[in-house]
């Protein structure tokens, strides 16, 4: 709660999430709603700090996460067609969504929850262009929810003409990287959205605060002057934005895309730890107020840190060994995928033994990529 608190005292009114589904069905048909993952505490939490709530369901959600949040065990499926009107990934999709949706039905914003929105897909525009697919998505959670939710789609400009659905039934919203040298162009982005879509409010589901960092790079920051300008700008045109993120947390294990750092601190408002970075905090404080004024709410005080106490590692071993332990190899005349071997979130190892001398050969791998 008190990252939410946090949020609310900074002028905020919800909060948006990702819902992960390699998260919570790691096996086909095996949920899991437990501690971190439990989605209805979650759901409660942000309710009783009377904050409103906007989940962004997808099923592919974001590529900063490993294969978009999807779950790697649907490449095990024969000629699988990810983000497509395959067969076995729309029914896998059903599945899933009967699931998820049946426990957050009850906490929508008319039946007295916190639950104002839903996102169906994620900048699909930049990735294909098959309304079928989006109209079949949509179907899935109309078929559950109905009309008792805004349901809308996210794209960057101009993507939406194949990213979006383009009726009065699902809301389109953009995102942009607005930095100082385009900071210009939001009333631009708006005006051309606004042509696209004539009603509705103008939305920016992704106001970033910062951005994610990748490995072998520099720590990326957005310092909070350039924030503030871009706030003000966007809310200037009577536009609704969603800061992303105000709080970015950690890609636990192989969580994140293949390049990104294991800390999804994202410069962000508030720290991995749970800190507020108060540049930026009263950037965003003060450009509220200014739209939205009588904010009284105090600063939330540091979180508690581990004090006092020292930290053993030991060693294990090395991760050769464990490569070579019996129980863990898998022998097959050709290399397979992960998927195949019924692994989906670790790293493999491959070997292969010449039996004879080779000289003056290129080894070429082809297809070699990461999900």
């Amino acid at each position: 709660g008190h990252r939410i608190r946090a949020a609310k005292s900074a002028g905020l009114n919800a909060i948006q999430s990702y819902v992960s589904w390699n998260l919570h069905e790691p096996r086909r048909g095996e949920f899991n709603f437990q501690d971190t993952l439990d989605i209805v505490s979650f759901i409660k939490t942000v309710q009783s700090e009377d904050m409103a709530l906007i989940l962004r369901v997808g099923p592919y959600i974001c590529g900063g996460q490993d294969f978009g949040g999807l779950p790697g065990w649907l490449l095990s499926v024969p000629d699988m067609q990810v983000r497509t009107t395959h067969l076995e990934f729309m029914r896998a999709v059903n599945e899933w969504l009967e699931v998820l949706l049946g426990k957050i039905e009850s906490y929508l914003y008319n039946n007295g929850g916190p639950v104002i929105m839903i996102q169906i897909e994620n900048e699909y525009g930049a990735f294909g262009c098959d309304r079928n697919y989006m109209t079949q998505l949509y179907d899935l959670f109309y078929k559950r929810l109905g009309d008792e939710v805004v349901y809308f789609t996210l794209d960057g400009p101009g993507d939406y003409t194949c990213g979006s659905l383009n009726t009065t039934q699902v809301l389109t919203t953009i995102d942009y990287l607005d930095d100082n040298d385009k900071s210009l162009h939001t009333e631009e982005y708006f005006s051309s959205l606004r042509e696209f879509q004539p009603h509705g409010p103008l939305v920016n589901t992704e106001y970033y605060t910062g951005w994610l960092d990748q490995w072998g790079n520099k720590h990326d920051v957005r310092d909070a002057s350039t924030l503030s300008k871009g706030l003000r700008k966007v809310l200037s045109l009577n536009a609704s934005v969603a800061l992303f993120v105000w709080h970015g947390g950690s890609n636990y294990g192989a969580g994140g895309a293949y390049s990104t750092t294991t800390s999804y601190n994202y410069d962000a408002p508030m720290s991995e730890a749970g800190d507020i970075k108060l540049d930026k905090y009263w950037a965003i404080r003060n450009v509220l107020e200014e739209f939205y004024p009588g904010n009284i709410l105090p600063v939330p005080l540091p979180v508690r840190k581990l004090s006092g106490k020292t930290l053993k590692m030991r060693g294990v071993g090395e991760l050769r060994s464990a490569v070579r332990r019996e129980n863990l190899l898998l022998y097959n005349q050709h290399p397979l995928k992960m998927e195949e071997m019924g692994l989906y979130d670790t790293m493999v190892a491959y070997q292969h033994t010449l039996h004879s001398p080779i000289h003056n050969v290129q080894l070429s791998v082809q297809g070699v990529h990461d999900r």
